[in-house]
């Protein structure tokens, strides 16, 4: 409402300058409410308010319905209601004395005329924002619209202002109701908006987030990520514009057809990301997090390692299960078996009470050849708990005692497995008739 306000202190000043002259110019105020004007501006200037108002709802009763005088005490009615702050009550008045201004071009001048027609644009868009039932929204912006359509026609030419307001007026109609987006209507709050940037060398800053909303309400995002890159050279440090830059080029990521075309889009992001690091912003374990997904996705792994062993070090990254299991599946990946182990090792210690780290250590054990560390862990795991598959620990460990011929302890791990859903009944019941099997197999002679 800065426009308002601008109006509200011209307005009154001229109207009471007006005053003073009006008896050398036509039109002529009625000789009966000369005297109380003088009151009224007194009342005006003190701010008295609520008797400037009584006077002139007074005045308004004895005037003839199409006089200046109607006209006059109309407008300096709606001027004490906007200084006021009352301004839906303004709109009332101020359209009185505006009907009668265009019934008679010489009630006010052509410039007061001309802002009236705006600052009732203004009125209805504040009072459309102020309600909430959607159909009584929709018919204040249709006034509004419609007002400032009428000042559009007789501005002499259009104005930095002017194409603001109608581009903001448009999107706003346009996204009224968000599950039914006029599409017409953000394509005319687009083409105004880029009609008001040709009008200033240096344009502000408000008209390029218009294009930027009115893109991303189209997922637009490529659009979105060129204005975006260009409000960060206006705004460098504004936090939004850096997350919106990132999830815009995430999405565009997440949309390609082609691997080249995703990479693309990922390191652009990234690239965002960093830059923003640089400059103190973005800088959670989350966004921390994020960069290292995208270093991953980009198959860059000796700088996501590099980055992971550094955040869980120093607090930039959470002292997670999922980071630490991300570093080891890193090492993994990179074939660097074990620094992927000692990785492992390292969460187990830092998450002591962890069992799913356990679990975890105890595959790559396996897998490494190592039954006897294998086992040892897989014990630690389902002492501790919190694991995902318990069944599964359960019938591993089983597996394990099996194939160290510890086949007593196989067949109670064995036993432990049945109780738990997430194992197969197929899978335990080989298990355990190989365990059967084994223990009651004699013992092969030893030889003389």
């Amino acid at each position: 409402m800065t426009l308002l306000r601008h109006f509200l202190f011209a307005f009154v000043t001229a109207l009471f300058a007006g005053v003073s002259a009006s008896a050398q110019t036509a039109p002529q105020i009625s000789g009966a409410i000369v005297a109380d004007l003088g009151k009224l501006r007194e009342l005006t200037e003190a701010k008295s308010y609520p008797p400037a108002l009584a006077l002139i709802d007074r005045l308004l009763g004895t005037v003839r319905p199409e006089s200046y005088d109607r006209a006059l005490l109309s407008q300096i009615k709606a001027q004490i209601l906007l200084t006021d702050g009352r301004y839906t009550e303004a709109i009332a008045p101020l359209e009185d004395a505006l009907r009668l201004a265009e019934r008679n071009p010489a009630f006010l001048p052509d410039a007061t005329t001309l802002e009236s027609l705006f600052l009732l644009a203004q009125l209805h868009q504040q009072a459309a924002s102020e309600n909430k039932d959607l159909a009584t929204q929709r018919a204040a912006l249709a006034r509004a619209s419609e007002y400032l359509r009428r000042w559009q026609t007789r501005a002499p030419a259009p104005t930095p202002e002017g194409q603001r307001f109608a581009a903001s007026l448009l999107y706003q109609r346009a996204t009224l109701d968000p599950d039914r987006i006029d599409e017409a209507l953000l394509d005319e709050a687009q083409r105004a908006a880029r009609e008001g940037l040709v009008l200033q060398l240096q344009p502000p800053a408000d008209l390029y987030v218009l294009l930027l909303a009115s893109h991303q309400q189209r997922g637009e995002n490529a659009e979105a990520a060129e204005l975006l890159e260009l409000l960060l050279q206006k705004t460098p440090d504004n936090l939004g514009y850096w997350q919106q830059l990132v999830s815009s080029y995430l999405a565009l990521a997440a949309s390609a057809k082609y691997e080249r075309e995703a990479d693309a889009h990922n390191l652009r992001a990234l690239l965002s990301l960093e830059r923003a690091q640089a400059r103190g912003l973005l800088d959670s374990p989350k966004e921390h997090f994020n960069r290292v997904a995208l270093l991953l996705n980009l198959r860059q792994l000796d700088p996501a390692i590099a980055l992971l062993e550094k955040g869980l070090v120093d607090g930039t990254l959470e002292n997670t299960r999922r980071n630490w299991e991300l570093l080891a599946n890193a090492y993994q990946q990179a074939a660097r078996e074990p620094e992927a182990v000692s990785a492992l090792q390292r969460a187990v210690a830092a998450l002591p009470a962890d069992g799913q780290l356990e679990f975890t250590l105890a595959q790559l054990f396996y897998a490494a050849g190592r039954i006897a560390d294998a086992r040892r862990h897989l014990e630690r795991a389902v002492e501790k708990g919190s694991l995902a598959t318990p069944g599964q620990a359960h019938l591993f460990l089983a597996y394990t005692a099996y194939e160290l011929q510890d086949h007593a302890a196989a067949a109670r791990h064995a036993r432990d497995a049945a109780a738990f859903d997430d194992v197969k009944k197929e899978d335990l019941a080989r298990l355990t008739q190989a365990i059967s099997e084994a223990a009651s197999a004699p013992a092969p002679a030893t030889k003389p």
